[in-house]
């Protein structure tokens, strides 16, 4: 698939690690472990990032985080965008509208929209891939177990590559013996907006044979008014259009868990999620928000995704045995105005099947292992057609579609009773990809088959049960991106070396971490060290008419840390913690013809589109008011750094988020007051072109009411 990353002057297409709750008091009972936002210990925290079975996160030897969806619900977490603030080098990669997003992890891939992810996302056990647009998954955070983060080259185990890191969300199970209900109202304000938002959502677990079989449904519904005023042309007078870039999410699971035997379990799930919002989320004026020159028309972007999925486990005497079948049906369009009357109309029509099976050992011995394998045949057709009034009118549809394969594996060894664990992971794959375009002459087909092999040695350290220690050597690849031949031919005509088919990019990725635990475990370190080395880097570039396409641009590199912190004081409920990244990315080696139209890429600038560092500080506490009343309340500051563009003399500023919730809750029941953005901080968040910006929601103040019978 292809996407059109800029149009003339105007539309483009372009934490703290593993805490959790405390006991609630309120509640009578412990509340979730694997919480990266609230106070605990790292011990607590399991996940299953490795595919060889549950670890704790401080024992992973791996940059890698865990929240928990109580969690994630305490700080008014929603969904994808308003995590990444809590994820060292995490960063928006994309944000051309609601249905639209993609997010880049230590600046892998950072500000280009089209070819395959650069993040891995996974739905529980399966993939969710759109070929050649590396979108993420809408996903709203309504009944989620935990997310994991994973940072650094993930392709050992994930994905076609997962170049910069993987995501994981882990939705609730099934209860096989209790009946179980949640339901959620939430109300709230954003300023600009003249009208209220409103959500509401709810979960039901309902055992059908008590230790053989449950269901669990979920749904949810998300409405979030406009903020930005729409006007046929110049801001003068009274808009067209208040409050116009609305918008809506849905999102229905339905999940049935079967237990036939003691050793094994069958899971079948189904979810849909359909997003949606009036034109985009490109404005060009930031306070007030302003939506300019519509010559009277909406522009949109809607979507409906079906994820289909049956995953079956089988554990053994020291194996189990593992497979995982999807099937992803997913629509979606966009439809960006351009001044003048021109417009760009996006269609896609995204089908995905996916097959993995994998083994892994189980045994107490030296020894342990995870193999597997996996296919995915996927096709991504997608319409284009581009008006530019009196300039150019062109159909830069394609469609691409891939059959692959990959053999997987992984290999450790515990030495000196598990204290020095050395670790060898491989992975083969094998593309066979096509794709066809259109230009003046007809269509354009071709197809061809590559193979890459990645690879990851690590070398864990035990030395105490309060530190871990790692180093580890790991490389990735994305396949290299197709766009449409009259994107080739425009690029070509503005002195870019384009071609319909980019070369894949791949990277090295050195890193040294620790994790330390001291004071009783109240007190908790993270530390990781990197260098990245990118080669045949695919970017983002404009040719002739405003019109964006990419190019394989050079080489480079980024040198970065990762901090996390957390603290759990003497003081009873109360925590702080925080997380940062800091990096210096550079071009090494760039291609000349690329240079001579984008001066920005050259051989010691900044890489386009990397933040320079983010960090984020929060605060935590819980206590018992009385006997059958229990206050929590939380806070957050937050800031991602500035960021380059390929557009002279324009940067990306660095902006600020402020967070802060406090609430009430009394055995099932909860409250909260919340505020995001509270210093209404708009940004940019990214900038298009100059002119053309996306931003920050604006302040948004709100009240959620929660009941959850278990």
């Amino acid at each position: 698939m292809n996407r059109m990353l800029l149009i003339g002057g105007c539309a483009s297409l372009i934490a703290l690690n593993g805490v959790s709750h405390a006991a609630d008091p309120a509640r009578g009972q412990a509340a979730d472990s694997g919480d990266s936002l609230a106070p605990a210990t790292l011990e607590e925290i399991v996940v299953t990032a490795t595919k060889s079975g549950a670890q704790t996160v401080f024992r992973t030897p791996m940059a890698i985080q865990a929240f928990s969806g109580e969690s994630l619900k305490e700080q008014n977490i929603k969904g994808i965008s308003d995590l990444v603030g809590a994820i060292p080098g995490a960063a928006e990669g994309q944000n051309t509208a609601d249905v639209i997003h993609g997010y880049t992890l230590r600046g892998v891939g950072a500000g280009v929209a089209n070819g395959d992810s650069p993040t891995g996302y996974y739905l529980d056990d399966v993939p969710f891939v759109v070929p050649n647009f590396g979108i993420a998954p809408p996903v709203q955070f309504l009944d989620l177990e935990r997310v994991e983060v994973l940072r650094g080259p993930q392709g050992t185990l994930y994905g076609q590559g997962a170049a910069g890191g993987t995501m994981i969300f882990h939705t609730k199970d099934p209860d096989l013996r209790s009946f179980a209900a949640a339901v959620e109202a939430v109300g709230s304000r954003t300023a600009e907006a003249s009208d209220m938002n409103y959500a509401y959502s709810g979960a039901v677990s309902i055992p059908l044979q008590e230790d053989r079989l449950a269901l669990r449904l979920s749904a949810g519904y998300r409405k979030n008014q406009g903020f930005a005023d729409a006007y046929s042309t110049l801001p003068i007078g009274a808009p067209d259009e208040k409050d116009a870039n609305s918008s809506t999410n849905e999102d229905v699971r339905a999940v049935l868990l079967w237990k036939p035997a003691a050793n094994a379990r069958i899971r079948a799930q189904f979810w849909r999620f359909n997003p949606s919002q009036v034109h985009t989320n490109i404005l060009q004026s930031l306070e007030p928000p302003q939506i300019l020159f519509t010559s009277g028309r909406r522009g949109f972007s809607e979507g409906t995704f079906d994820l289909s999925s049956v995953s079956a486990t089988v554990d053994l005497a020291d194996v189990s045995l593992t497979s995982a079948t999807s099937y992803l049906d997913g629509d979606f369009s966009a439809f960006f105005l351009i001044p003048g009357g021109g417009s760009l109309l996006s269609e896609f029509r995204s089908r995905s099947f996916t097959q993995e099976v994998r083994a892994s050992s189980t045994g107490s011995g030296p020894w342990h292992w995870v193999a597997g394998g996996q296919y995915q045949d996927a096709r991504g057709p997608q319409r284009n057609l581009l008006i530019i009034p009196a300039i150019l009118t062109a159909d830069t549809s394609n469609s691409t579609t891939t059959k692959n394969w990959a053999a997987f594996g992984e290999l450790r060894y515990d030495l000196f009773g598990g204290k020095l664990v050395p670790l060898v992971g491989l992975r083969y794959y094998r593309d066979d990809r096509g794709y066809s375009t259109t230009d003046a002459n007809g269509t354009i087909a071709a197809s061809n088959t590559s193979s890459k092999t990645t690879w990851r040695l690590n070398l864990s350290y035990f030395p105490t049960d309060d530190v871990t220690a790692f180093a580890t050597v790991s490389t990735g690849f994305r396949a290299g991106i197709v766009q449409s031949a009259v994107q080739v031919q425009l690029l070509q005509g503005a002195g870019f070396p384009a071609t319909i088919q980019n070369r894949p990019d791949s990277l090295t990725n050195y890193e040294l971490g620790v994790k330390v635990r001291a004071a009783g475990g109240r007190l908790n370190l993270a530390a990781s060290a990197y260098r990245i080395e990118m080669t045949d880097m695919q970017l983002a570039v404009t040719g002739l008419a405003g019109v964006g396409g990419f190019l394989n641009g050079g080489d480079g590199h980024s040198n970065g840390l990762d901090l996390e912190a957390h603290w759990r004081t003497p003081l009873d409920g109360l925590s702080f913690g925080a997380v940062a990244n800091v990096n210096d990315s550079k071009f090494d080696r760039v291609n000349a013809a690329t240079q001579a139209q984008v001066p920005a890429i050259r051989p010691g600038g900044r890489l386009l589109n990397t933040t320079r560092y983010n960090y984020r500080f929060d605060t935590a506490y819980e206590a018992s008011l009385t006997d059958a009343i229990g206050l929590f309340a939380n806070a957050s500051y937050g800031r991602f750094g500035e960021r380059e563009t390929p557009f002279a003399n324009v940067t990306v500023p660095s902006y600020k988020t402020i967070n802060a919730a406090i609430g009430l809750r009394s055995g099932p029941w909860e409250v909260q007051l919340y505020g995001d953005n509270l210093a209404d901080d708009r940004g940019p968040t990214s900038v298009f072109q100059p002119g053309l910006v996306a931003i920050q929601t604006p302040r948004t103040i709100g009240l959620r009411l929660r009941f959850d019978h278990r």
